[in-house]
């Protein structure tokens, strides 16, 4: 379905490809959020393990993100490129997320052997889903602002996810009594959920008219890379990524551990920081997309960076006197600010998929966003795998069942720079990039017309 500049997409077009983001969000945030601490306050492993686990299953995934989206770019079937690949990417997905939160009793050398496969067919299943979903807003609209539009929707989804990734996730924990039981309830919850949004999406998104490239007149992937190189928003983009998603995986990688071990504020803190944020994220679109289209997606974006850092930076002098009303307004704050990252970030990828089409004279959204999606499992293992390490080194005490202890001076100091500090340089990096990114409707227009 491709529309001109002027066409509006229907609503039911809009919520059929945003819904499928809440599984997207909850495979992301929950594992990224809650692996690590589910590895060292439940099942007695090292925050370095843990850190291991997740960098090794990401990079060998990266591979698996190339191929899936050459294969769709190129896929014939009666349901387009994307939506088989939607669909086993569903099962995968809900399949390996009970696995990694309900394993069985058993040795630690059984143990790691077991998370080993449950991540890699964890990341196989993201892939297999998010890899062709990114590329589909290039596809469903030729619209510059319609665009923003569209991923406004998902944004709002990815708020509802995010709520259920480190809120309800959260609930269900406690309620389980915060050991292997609330475990393994959230990841049995989760797991339907996952199922039932992706399955939404695959069912009712729509069979795009982009037809792929015969094969006599594909270029070689070395090709493809060359020119996709000569995409300079793109590649701008690109770098802007990777310090966005080590922004994340330092905020996300430490945020659980921080609430429990800094503030004191445990899971219930958790829930009110989330639901807050989420919450003020979501109501925030219809603000974020006239500030995109007054004055530009970039500068939407940059605005978004200094409230979301400054609500990072907040946590720096905070302690266990905080109040469940300073954790929430420092979920306002935050919940503002990520608004326009997501939503500007995303809007800026499928313009550059836009410009690409035009300059490559080929339809080729798989290859981008498997491109961006290499890029980010990278950013997040080595940001997860280089925190494990610090942690470690800053003699951070491992615990089994749940239990809590007193953390030292040393491994305190390491979780206030990693969910304070580090977030905001990397986001000061991320915002170097994009000072020099130059993409608007009159180039993309340009290049349709070159």
């Amino acid at each position: 379905m491709t529309t001109t500049t002027e066409d509006r997409l229907p609503v039911k077009t809009c919520l059929g490809f945003g819904v499928g983001t809440i599984g997207v969000s909850i495979m992301l945030n929950t594992v990224t959020a809650y692996f690590p601490a589910f590895m060292t306050t439940v099942l007695g492993q090292s925050p370095e393990l843990a850190g291991y686990l997740l960098m090794g299953s990401k990079l060998v995934d990266a591979i698996i993100d190339l191929l899936i989206g050459r294969m769709s770019d190129h896929t014939r079937s009666r349901w387009g490129r994307r939506r088989p690949y939607l669909l086993i990417g569903a099962i995968v997905s809900a399949a390996s997320f009970l696995m990694l939160f309900a394993p069985p009793v058993m040795t630690q050398g059984a143990l790691v052997a077991y998370m080993i496969a449950a991540l890699v067919l964890y990341s196989a299943g993201y892939s297999l889903f998010n890899v062709p979903y990114m590329a589909l807003p290039a596809e469903l609209t030729e619209g510059f602002h319609e665009r923003t539009r569209l991923i406004s929707f998902r944004t709002v989804f990815v708020s509802a996810g995010q709520l259920l990734a480190l809120a309800v996730t959260a609930g269900l924990i406690e309620s389980g009594g915060g050991g292997t039981d609330g475990y393994m309830r959230m990841g049995l919850v989760m797991a339907l959920i996952i199922f039932g949004a992706m399955m939404a999406t695959a069912l009712s998104v729509p069979t795009t008219h982009h037809q792929p490239v015969e094969k006599d007149h594909v270029k070689p992937l070395s090709t493809q890379l060359k020119i996709m190189w000569r995409n300079r928003p793109f590649m701008l983009l690109v770098g802007a990524k990777i310090f966005q998603f080590f922004s994340f995986a330092s905020l996300a990688t430490t945020g659980l551990l921080y609430l429990l071990n800094v503030v004191g504020v445990g899971y219930e803190g958790q829930i009110y920081w989330s639901v807050t944020q989420n919450i003020v994220m979501a109501f925030s679109m219809p603000i974020w997309v006239r500030i995109g289209r007054a004055f530009g997606k970039k500068t939407a974006y940059l605005i978004g960076v200094v409230f979301f850092c400054g609500a990072a930076l907040s946590w720096l002098p905070a302690d266990e006197t905080i109040t469940m009303t300073g954790v929430v307004v420092r979920g306002v704050f935050a919940g503002f600010g990520s608004g326009a990252i997501i939503l500007m970030s995303i809007s800026m990828l499928a313009d550059t998929m836009a410009y690409d089409r035009a300059v490559a004279k080929e339809g080729r959204e798989g290859l981008l966003s498997s491109t961006i999606a290499v890029i980010e499992k990278v950013s997040f293992a080595l940001g997860v795998a280089v925190l494990g390490v610090v942690l470690k080194h800053f003699n951070y005490l491992p615990t089994v069942d749940g239990q809590l202890v007193e953390q030292p001076e040393s491994a305190v100091f390491a979780l206030k720079m990693g969910f304070a500090v580090l977030p905001t340089l990397f986001f000061i990096i991320n915002g170097a990039f994009l000072f020099f990114y130059r993409l608007d409707e009159k180039r993309i227009e340009d290049a349709k017309t070159a």
